[in-house]
């Protein structure tokens, strides 16, 4: 290994302590570190300068961090590692006093790597690259009060139109941020998926679409009001009435670093949404 990427949380006093202690533990085995916050990178230019020749990119604050690392991950096909400074998420691995352990086996190339589905999303290529997310893809209105029309389309066969403030694709990762809180399903991540939620829809069809991973969704504006799309909560980029907007499976999946007794994914779900009940409430063989 000889290059390492770190994007630390902006704002929060331990994310910035954690990186800098990890920051010194790269450089005490002499490999390089590159370090930024991850605004710098909304710009296509800046990402790609930031990724080149990483062998590794390292997350220091939340999930919403780890999005922004793992946008920057995908221009050079190398593993994500999130380091954990604050709530309990589902994607950050490890606490920074822990994570010296893992970084070992990083080094040494005895880290487990689990692959996760990413997607890209196409408007125009002469209005902006390919959107890259982990999380989902979301069309949505620009007028607070307004509702928007937006045709759903899987693999150009029509299937209907939202009255909606917005449709969210999402991948199974993404399945519990937005497209939960939207009414969505959970999905486990090894599941390859997309699935297609409305949001606030006005109609009586409601209901989320569970896709194969390799079917592509279109979604076109209909009616009078433009839309705006963005990808894993970046900068939107307006959608003009009679545009579509096509989304799916990217390339090449993401890549993160797991600890081999990290918690299970439904251990996750079960402490984020705090659910109810308890594992000593009977047998579940009976």
């Amino acid at each position: 290994m000889k290059r390492v990427g770190i994007v630390a949380h902006p704002t929060r006093p331990a994310a910035k302590e954690a990186a800098d202690r990890l920051e010194l533990w790269f450089e005490e085995r002499r490999i390089e570190v590159r370090r930024t916050d991850g605004a710098n990178t909304e710009d296509e230019n800046a990402a790609v300068a930031f990724a080149q020749d990483l062998d590794l990119v390292v997350a220091v604050g939340g999930d919403g961090t780890l999005l922004r690392a793992a946008h920057l991950a995908s221009r050079c096909d190398v593993p994500i590692l999130g380091v954990k400074v604050g709530r309990v998420g589902f994607l950050t691995e490890v606490e920074p006093e822990h994570a010296g352990e893992l970084l070992e086996r990083i080094v040494e190339g005895r880290a487990r790597i689990e692959e996760r589905l990413a997607m890209l999303a196409e408007l125009r290529e002469d209005v902006s690259p390919a959107h890259w997310a982990l999380n989902e893809v979301i069309v949505e209105k620009t007028a607070r009060h307004r509702l928007i029309r937006l045709a759903v389309y899987v693999d150009e066969t029509y299937v209907t139109t939202f009255s909606a403030d917005g449709v969210i694709t999402a991948t199974p990762t993404g399945s519990t941020a937005y497209s939960f809180s939207a009414g969505g399903p959970i999905v486990t991540p090894s599941v390859p998926c997309i699935v297609v939620t409305p949001i606030a829809p006005h109609m009586v069809f409601d209901r989320s679409l569970v896709l194969d991973a390799d079917e592509r969704v279109a979604i076109e504006v209909l009616g009078d009001e433009a839309a705006v799309v963005s990808a894993d909560g970046r900068a939107s980029l307006e959608v003009p009435v009679g545009s579509r907007v096509r989304i799916g499976r990217a390339p090449r999946p993401a890549r993160f670093v797991r600890l081999d007794d990290a918690p299970t994914f439904h251990e996750l779900v079960r402490r984020k949404f705090d659910l109810p009940g308890s594992h000593t409430h009977g047998d579940p063989r009976s």
